[in-house]
């Protein structure tokens, strides 16, 4: 019996890339994420438009014979954004650090996937799912928990990269994975390529920055400005939100954070985490950095302009959001600098060219980018076999 490899939806996006492996009854989903979504939009005009994955069964009252299992490479939308809309209890495994971030975010009811049963799967670990074997290996990404994950059938052996970056708080982790793929002779290596999405004249002067030197520049900026600080980063990033607390201590402030953030934050493990205090701020604003929200954007019409706006990879996190101009025409109305302080979770291009040889699988597929030709181009290069299925398409191994 063969093991069919199916691409459940486009490849030319960021996120929101599905791919399923059967054999027989047994099928396993890796990451269940959309692009965009809106709330009001019927399921089945998201089927139609392929907003969601072609998983009539799972999504609608269709039945089928199969038996479906959902992994989770980490806890971002576009990787698990679709689990809201299951119709049938379906089991959903993650890693332990995914689970736990879920969790609170279902109790503050930011997530709800009642159909979803969380399961955890530890790290290098295998679990048998039928005749499949599957293991999840911790990565690199601006995710706590996020993995690349393999899966063996017995003859042969796929690797699903996940989101993936090397020049992060910890390298090492991609590097112990990618040495084990290459021992093994990956058949088919499912490789993402956000990086490869922008050319280098998409954006003017742009400094990449790392994780390690947006703590730097944080702090900078700390000491260069004798007044209050506001910061603008994504709530699931628990590493960059426990690394600015540490930093603004280290620089004499502290950081306010609104009650989401601070109960998600005290939820995974972050210690000694302040929740805001207006009186406090205004009183003393030299001495804080607040975390401020775009929902709560005018909370900080109180400090009439006198602030810094950091933009840290939160909502709304660019130009093609309709918030982002109100955004921008709310900071320019104040007289406020909108200055980007962001890290890319992504590996730079030639990153993940030298990731892509490294493991050097018997075929590579590149996705998660707005231009996976590009990426496919520069693996020719260097050798590779490439591969650019179209949605839908099956692979029979």
């Amino acid at each position: 019996m063969s093991t069919q490899v199916q691409f459940l939806n486009v490849l030319n996006t960021i996120g929101g890339n599905v791919v399923s492996f059967t054999e027989g009854n047994t099928r396993l989903v890796m990451d269940f994420g959309v692009n965009f979504a809106p709330a009001e939009t019927p399921t089945g005009d998201l089927l139609a438009d392929g907003t969601l994955p072609a998983l009539p069964d799972l999504l609608t009252d269709v039945e089928s014979d199969k038996t479906t299992t959902i992994f989770v490479s980490h806890l971002h939308l576009d990787h698990m954004g679709a689990l809201k809309y299951l119709t049938k209890l379906t089991d959903v495994y993650m890693s332990q650090a995914s689970a736990d971030l879920y969790h609170v975010l279902t109790e503050l009811g930011t997530e709800s996937a009642p159909n979803a049963t969380i399961k955890v799967i530890p790290f290098e670990t295998p679990m048998m799912f039928g005749d499949f074997e599957v293991t999840f290996f911790e990565t690199d990404h601006d995710a706590r928990g996020a993995a690349a994950i393999r899966v063996r059938d017995g003859v042969h052996t796929f690797v699903h990269s996940g989101d993936v970056r090397l020049d992060g708080p910890h390298p090492e982790r991609v590097n112990h994975w990618a040495d084990i793929l290459r021992e093994a002779h990956i058949d088919l290596f499912l490789l993402e390529g956000t990086e490869f999405s922008f050319d280098a004249d998409d954006e003017k002067e742009h400094v990449r920055h790392t994780e390690m030197s947006l703590q730097q520049d944080f702090g900078q900026i700390l000491d260069e400005h004798h007044q209050l600080v506001v910061i603008n980063p994504y709530e699931r990033n628990i590493d960059r939100l426990e690394a600015l607390q540490n930093t603004a201590r280290l620089h004499g402030r502290e950081i306010l954070w609104d009650k989401q953030f601070a109960t998600i934050m005290r939820a995974m493990g972050v210690a000694d985490v302040k929740e805001i205090d207006w009186e406090a701020a205004l009183a003393r604003p030299h001495h804080y950095v607040i975390q401020n929200h775009f929902n709560q954007l005018h909370d900080l019409d109180q400090f009439d302009g006198q602030f810094v706006y950091l933009h840290m990879n939160g909502e709304p996190l660019g130009e093609y959001d309709p918030r982002f101009a109100e955004l921008q025409a709310y900071l320019d109305a104040n007289h406020v600098e909108l200055q980007r302080l962001c890290a890319s979770g992504h590996a730079k291009p030639e990153d993940l060219v030298a990731l892509a040889q490294h493991v050097n699988a018997q075929k590579t597929v590149t996705w998660h980018s707005f231009k996976p030709e590009k990426e496919a181009e520069a693996l020719r290069k260097v050798g590779l076999n490439v591969y650019l299925p179209t949605k839908g398409e099956t692979l029979a191994y």
